[in-house]
């Protein structure tokens, strides 16, 4: 899935969206000039003839992903005439194994667009989108003949019009930057988490178990971009709980034992503003006050979305323990699947394309050290009841994943459920409950 702004679009004032051959014709037209993220190119370069040769294309997207990404639109000449490629003759999967062979770390997320000619020319187009990349630095590894045949191990870059190659001190410079940006989203993922667990302590009377889950794009989106609207996110809300749906059909065999949608199901998707965000929640305001489980969903501005949901309250009826807090893992492994398929259709309206980090918060609030979780499962007859047979630990570490940017349901369902077993294994057990 191809990004949907780019240098065209910004040039020729289009709004988000797919990019179009009209838009490419029409930038041809008027002349619009290579940049660091744009780049006109005649030709897709052929196969290296020998093993090892220097890959021009690998380097191409290389120098993209080094700076900040951007296009290379196949079709043109560098005088910037529409020439047009044989969309026939370039095979996608081969041009994706250049890149993992030439390339150290491998660029990932690049996307191939076919544009055929809709003016009658014949004279098609191709165009490689490829992203910001997070690993930068990318090097190229091969050899030249215009360098006397020299094998070299390079990082190139795009400087305004021109590839150029990467200097000692911005190799380390870059390396600098991802090592900072790594640093950047640990410490913005635990700020939300402990801003979070603070809110809900205020309304926590008794020991009661929440799960928190923070999903954050590794690309926030800049204040600029405007902020989504009321009927979006209330689509994204009711949009959220199918995805959900579909995933865990996927992922859990005997679904229907994990009972309705709990988290999107608890909310009337009636949000309202807050700090850069939009919230929707059925605690907080007085007004809005219920006897039912205690839910909290956040969708901020640049892309980040937090959700928060009691497991203990109401979640077992009628069943009393003494210091233990009780969690249900039905519920849990539920809300983990709504919370990653919220963070991925938000992404979705918000036309993100950057990768979003995830971390799962198992705590007791307000915090006791006497206190231990006690999970409960699903027995035969459909009652939940404590797995004594479970640990019961007083702490569990945060869980952590990854959503890649362009996935489909199954991807999807795959990250749930690497983010709800980080939690469940800690207890001794799985999806399944064993």
């Amino acid at each position: 899935m191809a990004r949907s702004w780019t240098r065209l679009h910004e040039y020729l004032g289009r709004p988000p969206g797919p990019l179009t051959y009209d838009m490419v014709s029409e930038a041809v037209q008027r002349k619009l000039a290579e940049s660091d993220d744009l780049d006109w190119k005649e030709m897709v370069p052929g196969e290296p003839k020998v093993k090892g040769e220097w890959n021009e294309f690998s380097k191409d997207v290389a120098a993209m992903a080094n700076t900040r990404g951007g296009l290379l639109v196949y079709g043109v000449s560098d005088a910037v005439e529409l020439v047009g490629v044989n969309l026939n003759e370039i095979d996608d999967k081969k041009l994706g194994q250049w890149l993992r062979v030439h390339l150290q770390p491998v660029v990932t997320g690049v996307s191939y667009l076919r544009l055929p000619a809709t003016d009658g020319s014949g004279k098609d187009v191709f165009v490689v989108d490829v992203p910001a990349s997070e690993t930068a630095p990318h090097f190229l590894y091969g050899w030249q003949q215009k360098d006397k045949d020299k094998t070299t191990f390079n990082a190139p870059y795009r400087h305004r019009d021109d590839t150029a190659y990467m200097p000692e001190h911005q190799i380390a410079a870059s390396y600098r930057a991802r090592f900072a940006r790594q640093d950047a989203a640990e410490v913005a993922l635990d700020k939300h988490v402990r801003h979070t667990t603070d809110l809900l302590s205020g309304e926590s009377d008794a020991p009661t178990a929440w799960l928190v889950v923070v999903a954050r794009p590794t690309r926030p989106l800049p204040r600029t971009v405007p902020a989504p609207t009321r009927a979006e996110v209330q689509w994204v809300i009711s949009q959220s709980a199918k995805r959900a749906d579909a995933a865990l059909n996927r992922a859990v065999p005997l679904r229907r034992l994990l009972g309705p949608q709990l988290l999107l199901g608890l909310l009337d998707n009636n949000p309202s503003r807050g700090l850069r965000r939009w919230m929707e929640t059925n605690m907080l305001v007085p007004a809005r006050a219920s006897g039912r489980q205690r839910v909290l969903v956040e969708l901020h501005h640049d892309g980040s979305v937090i959700t928060a949901v009691d497991l203990s309250h109401y979640a077992i009826p009628g069943l009393v323990e003494s210091d233990d807090v009780a969690i249900s893992c039905p519920a849990l492994i539920r809300s983990v699947f709504e919370s990653v398929a919220l963070a991925h259709e938000y992404r979705l309206v918000l036309r993100a394309d950057s990768p979003i980090d995830l971390r799962a918060v198992l705590t007791i609030l307000p915090e006791a050290d006497w206190n231990r979780l006690a999970p409960a499962v699903i027995e035969l007859g459909g009652r939940l009841a404590i797995a004594e047979w479970a640990r019961h630990p007083r702490k569990v570490q945060p869980a952590d994943g990854e959503l890649a940017p362009f996935i489909d349901d199954e991807a999807l369902a795959a990250a749930a459920t690497e983010l709800a077993e980080g939690l469940l294994h800690q207890f001794g057990m799985n999806m399944l409950g064993d």
